[in-house]
């Protein structure tokens, strides 16, 4: 369809899909998509539309107005907004931008997760892939071919894991690789005496920024994952060998017997004992 809204080029086009129930259910889908080309001066500003969206800007720039933050997305940028919530967006200087109109079921999560770690406009190093991701779904519906539901949701996850897989912020990446780092030093070494100090160094990080970000990244503070990791291999020992429960204790970084047995009533909700016992009966 042509768009005959104002201060939008008249040969810029867009594309409704209602999507299935099961789609509804199941998978990412779009419901609009499109290509347009703004003239100078155009802003859009709403309260509320049902969906999320996500923008590449092809040429100009774009300022985004949203949590009451003014963001500028110039070429090369990709913008993923929560149209839930009151959004404003446009340019004293024509731009142009494709674009889509999306939901599902992890729809927020997704946005949650990226607009947290990387904010809401972002420069993806891979901003060619991601654009022809997102140009393949286009010309789909441009060349009016049937549409695959199961397709579409698949080029909307590549779009979104694409964006927090390739943010494109060198420092950020540094960082997280740095917990990364970390993550693996703790599963190859939980029985050792880790401090925080120790595994923050690691990181490269100060203890207090890489609690944060180590949490941010896992759920979890380094204690609670080194925790959670020597109660995972105490399990796999439990039910694999016929180790004393001191010896596994030992084995797995716990100080004592009653260390580990403490850590693991509160995480299983029975002793290292009666897990055994019941894996092994059944």
């Amino acid at each position: 369809m042509r768009s005959n809204e104002k201060g939008i080029a008249k040969d810029s086009e867009y594309f409704l899909y209602t999507p299935s129930v099961t789609a509804k259910e199941l998978f990412f889908y779009p419901t609009i998509i499109g290509l347009f080309s703004y003239e100078a001066g155009y802003r859009l500003k709403r309260n509320h539309f049902d969906s999320f969206l996500i923008m590449l800007i092809e040429e100009g720039v774009c300022e985004i107005n949203i949590n009451g933050k003014t963001l500028s997305a110039p070429k090369g940028s990709m913008v993923l907004l929560d149209c839930y919530g009151e959004h404003e967006y446009g340019s004293s200087e024509p731009w142009k931008s494709l674009w889509v109109h999306f939901d599902g079921p992890l729809a927020r999560k997704y946005y949650e997760y990226i607009s947290g770690n990387s904010g809401n406009v972002l420069f993806p190093k891979n901003y060619p892939a991601i654009h022809y991701q997102l140009q393949t779904m286009y010309m789909e519906f441009l060349e009016r071919k049937p549409l695959d539901e199961g397709r579409m949701s698949l080029y909307i996850s590549t779009l979104l894991c694409s964006a927090f897989s390739q943010d494109g912020v060198t420092s950020s990446q540094n960082n997280y690789d740095g917990v990364k780092r970390a993550v693996s030093y703790i599963n190859d070494n939980f029985a050792d005496s880790n401090s925080l100090n120790d595994l923050a160094k690691k990181a490269s990080l100060s203890p207090y920024y890489f609690t944060r970000l180590f949490k941010k990244e896992t759920g979890l503070t380094p204690h609670q994952y080194l925790i959670e990791t020597r109660i995972a291999a105490a399990k796999f020992l439990l039910t694999s060998t016929s180790a004393s429960i001191r010896e596994i204790a030992y084995e797995t970084g716990f100080p004592d017997e009653s260390s580990l047995c403490a850590c693991f009533r509160k995480r299983e909700k029975m002793t290292p004992a009666t897990y055994r016992k019941m894996l092994r009966s059944s």
